[in-house]
């Protein structure tokens, strides 16, 4: 088996940033405080080796702002039984259910800020 690592498809770049996101929204429902810096780091490399992928750190520090901005403006999902459920599980198994709700939700609106913020041609 190779310890090959990539760089970040694009595709890599939406799935990274709605685990950061979902992670936000995790911190905030068993804190009610959101996650700092480290948190992400830690998560983003979590991520990463799991993957077999790389970045660098100002990546990771765009896409962990960006996460934050969006776990924000869903916070109030916390309070949604069927959103409390999958974040329950997001924490319980570490992984994302690409067929849960909020997880859907949370990875259209990571394509749709990473579409928003790609230069034009």
């Amino acid at each position: 088996m190779s310890d090959v690592r990539h760089q970040l498809s694009p595709r890599d770049r939406v799935e990274l940033l709605c685990w950061l996101t979902c992670g936000s929204l995790g911190a905030w429902y068993l804190n009610g405080t959101w996650p700092d810096a480290s948190f992400h780091v830690q998560a983003a490399h979590k991520w990463l080796d799991r993957r077999m992928r790389d970045a660098d750190w100002l990546s990771i520090a765009r896409l962990s702002a960006l996460a934050l901005d969006i776990a924000r403006q869903h916070a109030w999902f916390v309070d949604a039984e069927w959103a409390r459920d999958a974040v329950e599980e997001i924490l319980d198994t570490d992984d994302l259910n690409l067929q849960a709700r909020l997880v859907q939700q949370v990875l259209a609106d990571c394509e749709r800020a990473l579409a928003d913020r790609r230069p034009a041609d």
